[in-house]
Parts: structure tokens; C-alpha cells; sequence
């Protein structure tokens, strides 16, 4: 799959500009909507291909669209880019509520693709395969840990940005995402700056998120029969293994598992745009989405309600 290929990718700051980045290394023709002056010059020094104040104004003869625009424009901007009739790659989440994202799902259907990068991360695909090659054993506990001091967002809370990221991962390495058991945050008005959920027994899947962490920390961890598995450092070259005994003690003997160490975002954009030459769907279509926004809703509704 060499044929050439083009994509408008629309939002071109913070992120977008790493998406630029690789989609040009990808051989990919991009066409960039920016509003702002200097990010529209960084583009055309970056390598795209043209740049326009806004979509409307990009080639209609593009195979599909990357959307990077803050989190509150996305239900405004895919709406409009469903006349296109083009498959659509949209930063996650998809829409700041769980109604917008089921309007966007019904009125985009199969052409919708959220972009959790997570699932291509090498080491969580690594987590997944343990878990149904059954190496370790049945998994009995998933751990997901993402904390920080801020977030550089000011249209969402830090619940909404960064709690994606981890129930991606849980649906990722369990397959689908099991009921919520309970939640628990920090409060504002309606900002929610911390979280910690458990869904499901067995296996169950503990996530904790938080934007108002003085320590900065990142960790996946799965608890199997007869070891503990860990990434602590998303950059690693490898997983931790922890060996357990037949009655589930620790045991001094630890091993690693090599990972390779490409970038998430390069692996989903190229999923991407194989998918427009002609390839498989990439994953996380709206589908499963919608899976991520029904779980978040439920767990922030419990917490505004406590």
C-alpha cells in the first residue's frame, strides 16, 4: 500500500503539529486548517502542503480528515465534515458529553475513528496478548495510574482529558469495559479534578486520574495468577515482571519483556491512512467510543452526585 494519499488535517497547535510531523514522515500530502497566523507558517515550514484559515477552504479532493481542535469544537467541526462523506480520525474524546458523542456516532456512523493512541502502544498490546495467551495465568487485577500537576486544557476538566486514556487501555487489554463498581473525585462547581473508579470483579480494572497531583506519575500494572506485570515509564524499551509462587506470594525471580519503542502516534496515523489506501479499519472506531463516553458518564455522574 505505497499509492499516494492526502489528509486535511484541521488544528495545527499543540498536538497537531506532532500529527503534522508524522504524517509527513508517513509520505502522506497534508493539507492544514489553522486559525492562528503563526501556527499556519509552522505548518508550511513543517512540511504541509498547503495551509487555509479554515476547512472549508482545503482541497476537496482529500482522502480524509485528522481532526486536532480542542476538545469544545469537536461536535460543531464534525458535524460539518459529515457531508464530506470522508473517513475522519478525531482526538479523543470525541465530544465533551456523552449525548453529543452518540449524536456524532449516529450521524457519522463507520467513518468515525477516535484517536486513542494507547491502543498502539507496543507494551499495551503487549499487556493484551499476556492476557489472552494466559502466560501468567487468568489476569485477577488491572491498574492504571495517570497523575500530574495541570493540564494544558481550558475548555474541559482534567477528568475528561485524561480519563480516556485509561479506560482505552482497560478496553484495550480486557477486551471490553466491565460496569462501574464505584467512583470517587474532587470537586469544583462542575469540574472534576481527580478520579479513582473500579469497574468490574473479576478481572476488575482500578483507575486513577488526576490533574491536581503534586507527584507526577504514570503506571499500568496487571495482576495475573503468577506475576504482576508493569509499564512505568511509557518511553521503556521493555516490561517489568514480577514472578509470584502457586499460592500467589512474591518471589525474588523477575524478568522483562522487550517492547519496541515507536511512538503510539505514528503507529495509529499509519493505521490511518493504510486504512485510506485501502487497509483494515484502525481501531477505536465511534463504536468503541461510545463504550469509553458511557463508562466516564456513569463514573462523573456518581461523583457530582456524592
Amino acid at each position: 500500500m505505497h499509492n499516494k494519499i492526502s489528509t486535511g488535517l484541521i488544528g495545527c497547535g499543540r498536538w497537531g503539529k506532532n500529527i503534522l510531523r508524522d504524517l509527513v514522515s508517513l509520505g502522506v500530502e497534508v493539507h492544514v486548517a489553522e486559525h492562528g497566523e503563526k501556527n499556519r507558517q509552522d505548518a508550511l515550514a513543517a512540511g504541509a502542503s498547503s495551509v487555509a484559515n479554515d476547512w472549508h477552504a482545503l482541497p476537496d479532493t482529500v482522502d480524509g480528515y485528522v481532526v486536532a481542535v480542542q476538545t469544545d469544537r469537536h461536535y460543531e467541526t464534525l458535524g460539518e465534515l459529515a457531508a464530506t462523506s470522508r473517513p475522519v480520525f478525531v482526538e479523543k474524546p470525541v465530544a465533551p458529553s456523552l449525548t453529543q458523542a452518540q449524536e456524532l456516532a449516529d450521524l457519522m456512523g463507520e467513518r468515525l475513528f477516535v484517536m486513542h493512541k494507547w491502543r498502539y502502544h507496543p507494551g499495551i498490546q503487549m499487556f493484551a496478548h499476556l492476557v489472552q495467551s494466559g502466560t501468567y495465568g487468568k489476569l485477577q487485577r488491572l491498574v492504571t495510574r495517570r497523575l500530574q500537576w495541570g493540564h494544558p486544557h481550558d475548555d474541559v476538566d482534567a477528568v475528561w482529558i485524561l480519563a480516556p486514556h485509561d479506560l482505552s487501555i482497560a478496553l484495550h487489554i480486557l477486551g471490553q469495559l466491565p460496569e462501574l463498581i464505584t467512583a470517587r473525585g474532587t470537586v469544583s462547581g462542575k469540574s472534576i479534578h481527580d478520579m479513582s473508579a473500579i469497574f468490574g470483579r473479576m478481572p476488575s480494572a482500578s483507575i486513577e486520574v488526576s490533574g491536581i497531583s503534586p507527584v507526577n506519575r504514570r503506571l499500568v500494572m496487571a495482576i495475573f495468577e503468577r506475576a504482576i506485570v508493569s509499564l512505568t515509564d511509557p518511553l521503556a524499551d521493555h516490561l517489568e515482571v514480577h514472578l509470584r509462587d502457586a499460592a500467589g506470594e512474591p518471589t525474588d525471580r523477575t524478568d522483562t519483556i522487550e517492547i519496541s519503542t515507536e511512538y503510539p502516534l505514528l503507529r495509529e496515523l499509519r493505521s490511518f491512512t493504510d486504512y485510506l489506501r485501502g487497509g483494515p479499519e484502525p481501531m477505536s472506531p465511534v463504536r468503541d467510543e461510545l463504550q469509553i463516553m458511557e463508562r466516564l458518564d456513569q463514573a462523573r455522574k456518581l461523583i457530582l452526585q456524592q
